[in-house]
């Protein structure tokens, strides 16, 4: 199926220059991949039962409340929180991971409350469906 998109000016000169570096032949082929790429890491989102992986909480170092609230955050979720780490890239900013497993609308909570926090920079989630539990029987994909 054909299709078409608009892209703002920066966001297309990012594109192909990005495309152009890792060997893309044309920026549709480079599309397609980052299409691909967007349905595999949200499918977790659409997905009716437990997840599991990671979320990646990049925040702000200098901030004791932002620590605080994200280790609140942590044990109000409890249920779905099975390890944390806490790595520092810089003296500016901590990476927290936090391990997760369960109940995909529980991690969708605590990824919502999380990108909300002052101080959180970034908030990414690397996480998939656990194969064989989704709401729909064929939904292992």
């Amino acid at each position: 199926m054909k299709t078409g998109v608009a892209l703002p000016d920066p966001v297309y000169r990012q594109l192909v220059e990005i495309a152009s570096k890792m060997g893309y032949s044309s920026v549709s082929k480079a599309m397609r991949d980052a299409v691909e790429l967007f349905i595999a890491f949200n499918r977790w989102w659409m997905h009716g039962g437990p997840v599991t992986g990671a979320l990646l909480v990049l925040c702000s170092s200098r901030s004791a409340s932002t620590a605080q609230q994200i280790g609140d955050l942590v044990r109000r979720y409890s249920d779905v929180v099975r390890a944390e780490l806490l790595l520092n890239p810089s003296p500016e900013f901590q990476l927290r991971i936090i391990a997760v497993a369960g109940d995909g609308s529980r991690v969708k909570q605590l990824y919502k409350e999380a990108i909300r926090l002052r101080g959180v920079v970034s908030v990414q989630a690397s996480l998939v469906p656990v194969p064989g539990s989704g709401a729909a029987a064929g939904e292992e994909g």
